[in-house]
Formats: C-alpha cells, structure tokens, sequence
C-alpha cells in the first residue's frame, strides 16, 4: 500500500472511533423509545426523573460505556449535592446533553449549565428554581450544611464560568388576574440572558417567543417569569 492511501486508511479507521452525537431530535427520539428511568440507548444515555444520590449513582456508573456522546434528560431536579456531583461527571465526559420535556430546580441550576455543548428540544422547558442564595438574596444564614451548601455551589460556579445568580435571583413576573407585579418562583431565561450568565455551547434552544414559552408553561401549570 502506498504511503498516500495508508494515511487515508488510517484517517478513516479514526474517523471510525471517534463517536459521532446524534442530533437533539434524534436522541430525544431514542430515548423516547427506550423503556426505563436511565437506560442505554446506542451512544445515548437517557436519564428521567428526579436527581438523588442513587440516580446520579446509576448515571455516572453509565458514564464510561464506550461511544456515549450525549445524555437526555427529562427531570424536575432533586438533591443539590447529587446533581453538583453529577454536573461535575458529565462535564468531566464532555457529554452533550439534551433537554426533553423540562429540566428544573438542580437540573437547570447544575447539569445544564455544566454540559460544554447541550440543547433544549422542541417544546422543553429550562425552569430555574431554589438555587442556594446568599443571605444578600435573603437565602443562608446559618452554618452547618447550609453553609456548606453554599460553599459548594459557589465552588462550582467558579469552575464552569456561570454566574450562579441565575440560579436565585428570580425575576418579576405580571399576575394576570390582579395584575400586579411579584417575583417569580420559578422562571426560565431567555437564550440572550442565559449568554449573559456564562452559559456557553448551546446550539439548540426552542424559543419561539416570550409568549410561546410561557403558553406552554401555562399549559402545564406553571406560571413562570422570564429573565431576559
């Protein structure tokens, strides 16, 4: 074999083993049609439900399968230590992650934010909610694990370049009934302002309007604010 075709040769043979990510539609779509809470679909790992020490556990034992390019998620959080241990895992595998359906509370305030690339799906919702806020936010006080807490996230932080801010300083939103202004106890942010935070790698948010966004919310129940 000539030296020209063995270079093309051994450049195939790479491309082969390097483990190409399935576009977000098409990994929701696998995980759709994989059965069970974390489960192995081809170079996808799909995780729904909520985010405690034994699931993120089955998730990282997973993390080292061969080819896995990207995690699905559909979940509306969980523990703040578990998801900081699982957000650390994922960024650590260079994962994409994919938001199906909705990614709340530590799933929005930790995994999102932590995945050098992610998406959020057609009709899914990031919501922020309970992130661990400073007393200047009326958030911790004491010591103990609060204070503990604290120091973790804001470690965290630091280490993915995010303002963590996103996580507790919720926006107003107007009632619609009364329509007088409160602050919001959930809320999610537009692509803009998640830029604005340090959220980086996104290459796919489903953001049609402000408005779409939170028909959609209102569809299932929720009443978000928006940061923009």
């Amino acid at each position: 074999m000539t030296i020209p075709r063995l270079a093309a040769a051994l450049v195939a043979l790479l491309a082969l083993a390097i483990p190409t990510r399935a576009d977000p539609a098409s990994a929701v779509a696998a995980c759709r049609a994989a059965p069970g809470t974390i489960r192995i679909a081809g170079p996808i790992l799909c995780f729904t439900g909520d985010i405690d020490a034994g699931t993120a556990a089955r998730a990282m034992a997973l993390l080292p399968t061969p080819g896995l390019t990207t995690l699905v998620i559909a979940s509306d959080g969980g523990e703040v230590t578990a998801a900081v241990r699982l957000a650390r895992a994922i960024r650590a595998r260079g994962l994409m992650l994919v938001v199906d359906d909705r990614c709340a509370s530590s799933c929005a305030n930790f995994l999102f934010p932590a995945a050098r690339t992610k998406a959020v799906a057609e009709r899914a919702l990031l919501i922020f909610h309970g992130g661990i806020a400073p007393g200047a936010f009326g958030g911790l006080f004491g010591g103990g694990e609060e204070r503990d807490l604290l120091a973790l996230t804001r470690a965290f932080f630091r280490e993915i370049g995010v303002d963590g801010a996103i996580t507790y300083d919720p926006p107003y939103r107007r009632d619609p009934r009364s329509g007088l202004r409160e602050l919001a106890e959930e809320w999610t942010a537009t692509p803009a302002a998640l830029a604005r935070y340090g959220m980086t790698g996104i290459i796919q948010m489903w953001w049609p309007s402000n408005e779409a966004v939170l028909r959609e919310a209102a569809r299932r129940g929720m009443r978000l604010g928006i940061v923009e």
